[in-house]
């Protein structure tokens, strides 16, 4: 991804933020004719020195020499393909969405669609051991459940678990690269970002919703600002 500094953000905090509200992560790899691409969850396992998640994302600094880990099924060629030291390509995409000249309120003007995205790259280790495996499809779970789910209980079902961990292919991938792209209008004029925001609030659509959200939580659009005309 080429990165802009205007649009980037690599600190651990944002990085980490992005990732665990859109988990379900492109994982992409060298295949012998083309690349390869499944789309599976993908978590935060570590920091450097074993740092947790939490200690991560408050040091922010970057997500360099993290752990990530993910599964894909075990019968994937992509993952029959994969050996230790191969290098993958995470894609994380987050809240995104298309604005409309209409919304800016000037001509001549041309569209966009502002998104946002992190690319990581690293190196991966297959996990083949069942201890292993079965624990990372656990707390896989566990974290998305957490997350997105219901309160729903695992316990009940750990010896389903264990006769479906066979099944998965699980790995974990040594971040050695990131790069970001937080496109949010930054470069509009605050009165027509305000619009923008508006807009993005206005919508049905949750994702547009989140977008704005994120848009604020970020500064493109101040509490205080007032709707002044547009220069």
């Amino acid at each position: 991804m080429f990165e802009r500094p205007q649009y980037s953000d690599n600190r651990s905090g944002p990085v980490l933020a992005l990732l665990k509200a859109n988990p379900l992560a492109l994982v992409v790899t060298s295949g012998e004719t083309a690349p390869l691409g499944t789309h599976a969850p993908v978590l935060f396992r570590h920091g450097p020195d074993g740092a947790d998640e939490e200690t991560v994302a408050e040091d922010g600094t970057s997500l360099v020499g993290a752990t990530l880990v993910g599964h894909i099924d075990i019968r994937n060629p992509q993952w029959t393909a994969m050996r230790e030291g191969d290098r993958a390509l995470v894609v994380c995409q987050g809240p995104h969405g298309y604005v409309s000249p209409t919304v800016y309120g000037v001509t001549p003007a041309a569209p966009t669609w502002d998104f946002t995205a992190v690319h990581i790259v690293g190196s991966l280790r297959p996990v083949v051991d069942p201890a292993e495996v079965l624990e990372i499809v656990r707390d896989t779970a566990r974290r998305l459940e957490a997350d997105f789910g219901q309160g729903w209980d695992q316990e009940s079902s750990v010896d389903y678990f264990r006769r479906i961990a066979p099944g998965v292919g699980a790995f974990e991938l040594q971040v050695e690269s990131v790069q970001t792209m937080f496109k949010l209008s930054q470069e509009k004029p605050a009165p027509m970002r305000r619009r923008i925001v508006e807009d993005f609030e206005g919508s049905e659509s949750g994702t547009h919703q989140n977008l704005a959200a994120l848009m604020r939580s970020r500064g493109i659009v101040g509490p205080g600002e007032e709707p002044e005309a547009l220069i």
